[in-house]
């Protein structure tokens, strides 16, 4: 009887367990693992160790050049996001303010906007996520997943919206339905594990809590389902299903029948006496008026209630699949992008130093990828422009007649260690 003792209790039909098989997994550029990890995890699968351990000082070298970069990097985008946080400290509005009564405050050009976007989107691009088409988003909107909640967006509150996903895999989910007799089992669920949502709401809007429309909003979740994207854009309207609707109009209306019913069977005596004719008819209307009045309030209040409960699992998902917002989020994106950058540029330097001579860019892309799937046991698409340039850009990697090899500053730099 342990499922019927589910059945009646919804809140266990929300139980679910992520699990991540490795088959389920898109090819995509993500590498999932940190600069250290990695180079342990190479430093293994070398036959010699100590032959690993003379690309140590090549490999700390251009990693610290590559933070460095990053690090300059940094302090530019957070100076640009600055002046657009919604989170900003009460001394930069205060300063603002103050800026805005001497009347020196110069109107932000559309371009900051541009130009902060971009950047934004380039940081996301060198962590390795996926901008999201237009049509996979709408293809969320109205649907959801047994965990979510059909919505409805209203995209003409927003100047600028732009979602970004990476981890495209299937997951494993518990869930409750009749099928299974309301017994607890796997179904398979598409998510996304990583998710970022860019925002510049408009001057005239129709939110129900205003937003700023000279600010920039970041939002970045974990392990989404592709069904309830939706859930996680601003401005979202729970949309009732027909279940929903007919689980609160018809009890209603058959509520007034069946009320309506039994004063007529009581008033019909009444109607029998000819002078009371009158007053039975309309004490009638009056009893069938006060009925819809009743049945009319408590329509309204199931559907408050129905919304409420909707509200409060769109809450919990934002609590428990919600990572960081706004400074917080950009900070972490461009951690990411500096750890991917320093991976790629690892793992072709290793290719490379294994080779017993150049390569050719679409080489370095094959054994790389064949080394990642070894590594990880699922294909991984590996970015090897991303690699080659940025390695050719600080002198490591240099292009001859017959491919790719390491410069000889580079290779003296690993003998002079041993």
């Amino acid at each position: 009887m342990q499922w019927l003792a589910g059945f009646w209790v919804p809140k266990q039909w929300m139980a679910a367990k992520v699990e991540l098989p490795i088959e389920h997994w898109k090819r995509e550029h993500f590498l999932p693992f940190r600069p250290n990890q990695l180079i342990e995890r190479l430093a293994l699968r070398s036959n010699c160790r100590e032959e690993f351990e003379k690309l140590r000082p090549a490999i700390d070298d251009f990693k610290k050049k590559i933070q460095l970069q990053y690090q300059q990097h940094h302090e530019y985008l957070i100076d640009l996001y600055s002046q657009f946080d919604p989170d900003r400290d009460l001394c930069d509005r205060a300063l603002e303010v103050a800026t805005e009564g001497s009347g020196t405050l110069v109107s932000v050009d559309e371009s900051v906007f541009r130009s902060l976007f971009a950047e934004i989107a380039d940081s996301l691009n060198h962590a390795n996520y996926r901008r999201l088409s237009p049509r996979e988003i709408q293809a969320a909107i109205g649907a959801a997943s047994h965990w979510g909640v059909r919505l409805q967006i209203r995209f003409s509150s927003f100047r600028r919206l732009e979602v970004y996903g990476r981890g495209d895999i299937v997951t494993k989910r518990m869930k409750r339905d009749w099928r299974s007799l309301f017994r607890m089992r796997e179904v398979d669920v598409p998510i996304y594990q990583r998710l970022v949502v860019v925002f510049r709401p408009k001057e005239m809007q129709s939110l129900s809590d205003p937003l700023d429309p000279m600010r920039v909003h970041l939002r970045m979740f974990k392990n989404i389902p592709k069904a309830d994207i939706d859930m996680m854009l601003p401005g979202s309207k729970i949309r009732l299903s027909w279940l929903d609707t007919g689980k609160i109009g018809i009890p209603t209306l058959w509520g007034i029948f069946i009320m309506s019913s039994k004063l007529a069977k009581s008033l019909w005596i009444i109607a029998l006496i000819g002078t009371l004719k009158v007053l039975s008819s309309f004490l009638f209307a009056i009893a069938i008026v006060l009925a819809t009045v009743f049945y009319g309030v408590k329509s309204i209040l199931s559907y408050t209630s129905t919304k409420r409960r909707y509200q409060l699992n769109i809450t919990r998902s934002l609590y428990y699949q919600s990572l960081d917002n706004n400074l917080g989020a950009l900070l972490r994106l461009e951690e990411e992008s500096e750890q991917q950058e320093i991976c790629e540029a690892i793992l072709a330097y290793y290719v490379l130093s294994q080779a017993e001579g150049p390569l050719s860019t679409k080489e370095i892309d094959q054994r790389a990828e064949s080394i990642l799937e070894a590594l990880t046991g699922f294909p991984i698409d590996f970015d090897v422009d991303d690699a080659i340039r940025d390695l050719g850009s600080l002198g490591v990697f240099r292009m001859t007649a017959h491919g790719w090899t390491i410069a000889p500053s580079q290779q003296e730099l690993g003998s002079s260690s041993s």
